[in-house]
């Protein structure tokens, strides 16, 4: 993954915990999964945690492309 995705992902996380309604993430529900949106070419894909204190474990981060395989 490049640097800046890495470090966009980052900041994107850091929001998620701070504000997970802010609408720069996208943040749905698909299926039993989270997707939030990482800049205009990527997304993550989470899981609940229950009962960690992060609430969602992000497990996969890729293009939107990859992210319909993945989801599709």
């Amino acid at each position: 993954m490049p640097k800046d995705v890495q470090e966009l992902a980052d900041e994107k996380y850091k929001l998620l915990k701070a504000d997970p309604r802010h609408p720069s993430l996208q943040l749905k529900k698909v299926r039993r999964f989270w997707s939030a949106r990482v800049g205009l070419h990527h997304r993550v894909v989470g899981i609940d945690a229950h009962g960690l204190a992060d609430g969602i474990v992000w497990f996969w981060i890729g293009t939107h492309a990859d992210y319909d395989k993945l989801l599709g």
